[in-house]
């Protein structure tokens, strides 16, 4: 297989992966919370849902400031999948129209890395990121060089 040409692309998910990120812990906070003040009927449903739901918001907010996180450099070499100068395998988790969410597992030891990118993010690039990812995705061995495959003559 040939290499796919080297791609370096700067993303931070946007809004959109920060507002899951933020928002998953609080739903399921609040949902928590609701449900045991149900179960416990200390309350009525109604003041249950009330509680639950600024519980949930509470959270959210503090999430929301939480999770900001510095744009992550993932970068194809034409041999190895890397962010942030992290080597390792990268496997696709997620691919929607305009948006990917990509998993880099580095070598033992190190805490599995989540990148989300956006079209937007990608740029001119998305088509040589995809490329790559659709050629290079999760193998962790190092692309053949063109004209050295085995059915390059």
């Amino acid at each position: 297989m040939r290499a796919a040409p080297p791609v370096s692309v700067r993303a931070d998910g946007g809004r959109g992966w920060r507002a899951v990120r933020a928002g998953l812990p609080a739903l399921a906070a609040a949902s928590g919370v609701t449900w045991a003040l149900q179960w416990s009927e200390l309350v009525d449903a109604g003041a249950a849902d009330a509680v639950g739901l600024v519980v949930g918001a509470a959270l959210a907010v503090l999430a929301w400031r939480h999770v900001a996180r510095p744009a992550a450099t993932l970068a194809w070499d034409g041999e190895r999948w890397s962010v942030d100068d992290t080597p390792g395998r990268l496997d696709l988790m997620l691919d929607l129209p305009g948006w990917l969410l990509l998993r880099l597992r580095p070598a033992a030891g190190r805490p599995d890395r989540w990148v989300a990118v956006t079209a937007a993010e990608a740029g001119a690039d998305e088509t040589l990121l995809r490329a790559a990812l659709q050629a290079h995705q999760g193998t962790g061995a190092t692309a053949t060089p063109p004209g050295t495959g085995p059915t390059d003559a």
